[in-house]
């Protein structure tokens, strides 16, 4: 008589479930429970059937089973009868539009009475999943560079080993999470990791396309070439007094027409809070001549800075969009103590209109972005487009310096930073000297001042791709949040 049993797998909690929350373009590959551990056994003559417990599935998610390579069985459990004792493995793999996870799983076939193999002693049951984030799923890089692979959101009470493999083969494993991806012929590469704090893990699969060396899509300056960065490819702002105002967009298509059309107008375009990103690409690539290079314009007034950190990038794979390495352009605050890389604030949608917008950050702070009813009326503050509850975005943070001067709350000042950002009132890059024409009164950049993550120069020969990404988190009294604005970027090459 054939006896079925089965493994149903409960979905327990995640720890580190706080401040992970994911944006539109942000969101969580899958995540696989596998709490009983991965090693079973079954009788000659039974069936088991697997049901494991999947986090961050989507509507386009596959699952799919698989043994020695080949599929066996899709969807969130999978029946397996043996006709033969032995050891059996199966690989179950979940995918999502943000990437990859896959858990494996021993089953040990023996005959009736026959009792269960001894579990190695190394076995790691999971148990708990840790819940990380990456940037990415897909990184682009030129041959000949290195790049950081890096997990964000970790639980920072727990110790972990992380474990990374290129294509199958352990190139690092230990307490450091950030590997050092090199870069050195073309391909595309899988790339596994790893978390375990040695009674739970989790694991996400990554891929690095190496594109040919510099310089092979580098589009030279023609007669029809336009100084402006009139390409919009991403505009997603943090909430804002100035988000919703006059428009609706309810895509990230419809949000880049709008930025263009303002921009092309010479209007400005408010990224909001901190981390809202506009990111633009010209028509040709801007030369690195070693001098300034683009310019950025809005209205400039000292002591009124609403700095932005400014990105730069080459159209490393030669598909025209914006999904190659950044690199920050190094400027006045770069390595003080109180600048913060790799600060995440996540935003959440009002349950109601005319409310303030809530947020959390990645080191235990909080607040809001005010609801100004006296001078922005549009229902949210929070973009429309954004169709979740919640997204974060992340970048380098300067120190907030405003205050009141008045005493009062009636008169703020937002003092001017050095040099090398956006929207800041800088008498050093805004070349008094030199500047004419349309770039007068921008703030001028060099692409030779664009660092690897790790602060080393970037050695950019050229760009395609400008990002300007808000760097403050903080606010003015009634003047309401710190929001970087935009008007134009431009060629300075051509026009100086």
């Amino acid at each position: 008589m054939r006896r079925t049993h089965l493994i149903a797998f409960l979905i327990l909690s995640l720890f580190g479930a706080t401040g992970c929350p994911q944006g539109e373009e942000k969101g969580l590959p899958p995540v696989i429970t596998l709490p009983d551990g991965k090693i079973y056994s079954v009788e000659l003559g039974e069936s088991i059937t697997l049901a494991p417990g999947f986090e961050h599935l989507t509507e386009t998610s596959s699952i799919t089973w698989l043994s020695d390579g080949k599929a066996v069985g899709s969807g969130a459990s999978f029946t397996f009868t043996p006709d033969e004792t032995g050891v059996y493995y199966f690989t179950v793999e979940a995918v999502n539009e943000f990437g990859k996870a896959f858990a494996e799983v021993r089953i040990d076939v023996r005959k009736q009475d026959t009792p269960p193999a001894p579990q190695p002693p190394d076995t790691i049951p999971v148990v708990k999943v840790p819940l990380f984030t990456f940037d990415q799923t897909e990184y682009h890089v030129s041959v000949g560079r290195a790049i950081r692979l890096l997990p964000f959101d970790l639980d920072s009470t727990r110790q972990y080993t992380f474990t990374w493999k290129v294509d199958g083969a352990t190139v690092q494993e230990g307490d450091q999470p950030l590997y050092r991806f090199e870069a050195q012929h073309q391909g595309s590469f899988r790339v596994d990791f790893r978390a375990t704090d040695g009674t739970s893990a989790a694991d996400t699969t990554l891929t690095v396309v190496v594109c040919p060396p510099e310089g092979s899509f580098r589009r030279p300056v023609s007669a029809s070439s336009s100084p402006f960065a009139d390409q919009v490819l991403y505009f997603l702002p943090a909430p804002g007094q100035y988000v919703n105002e006059n428009y609706t967009a309810l895509t990230m298509e419809e949000a880049c027409t709008y930025a263009v059309n303002r921009l092309k107008e010479d209007k400005y375009v408010s990224l909001g809070g901190f981390g809202g990103v506009l990111v633009l690409g010209f028509d040709h690539s801007v030369v690195n001549d070693g001098d300034y290079n683009f310019a950025i314009k809005n209205s400039l007034y000292s002591n009124y800075s609403e700095p932005g950190i400014v990105w730069v990038a080459q159209d490393e794979n030669g598909d025209g969009l914006a999904n190659d390495t950044w690199y920050e352009l190094k400027a006045s605050e770069y390595g003080l103590d109180c600048t913060v890389q790799d600060y995440a604030v996540t935003y959440y949608r009002p349950t109601a209109p005319a409310q303030p917008v809530a947020w959390t950050d990645n080191h235990g702070g909080s607040g809001s972005i005010d609801y100004l009813v006296a001078y922005h009326k549009q229902d949210y503050y929070y973009p429309l487009w954004v169709k979740t509850d919640q997204y974060t975005l992340r970048g380098s943070r300067l120190e907030a310096r405003n205050y009141d001067q008045s005493g009062r709350g009636t008169f703020w000042i937002n003092p001017d930073y050095g040099w090398g950002y956006a929207d800041n009132y800088s008498p050093v890059d805004m070349l008094p000297e030199r500047a004419t024409g349309v770039t007068k009164g921008c703030n001028h950049f060099r692409i030779a001042d664009a660092v690897t993550y790790d602060g080393q120069p970037a050695n950019l020969q050229y760009i395609d791709f400008v990002k300007v990404q808000t760097g403050l988190n903080t606010k003015s009294g009634w003047l309401g949040e710190v929001s970087t604005e935009v008007c134009r970027v431009i060629d300075f090459n051509l026009v100086k």
